[in-house]
């Protein structure tokens, strides 16, 4: 079973088929700004996502005042 994700920021603007009504730009999934940003792993290795998503997994959350 295979699913599938739709952006509600990704529109059709001046012929590009692929556009991102958020940055005002061509659709990066991952690029900076982007709501998928850092929210998981890519399997494009140049993604700035796959870094932030390494990051955020990294981080030690030791000063949580709930321990949770």
């Amino acid at each position: 079973m295979a699913s599938g994700w739709g952006c509600q920021h990704q529109t059709t603007h001046e012929g590009i088929a692929d556009w991102c009504r958020l940055l005002s730009h061509p659709c990066d999934p991952g690029c900076k700004g982007c709501v998928l940003y850092g929210a998981g792993f890519f399997s494009v290795s140049d993604t700035p996502s796959n870094e932030a998503f390494e990051r955020r997994k990294k981080k030690k959350r030791s000063d949580n005042p709930l321990g949770k």
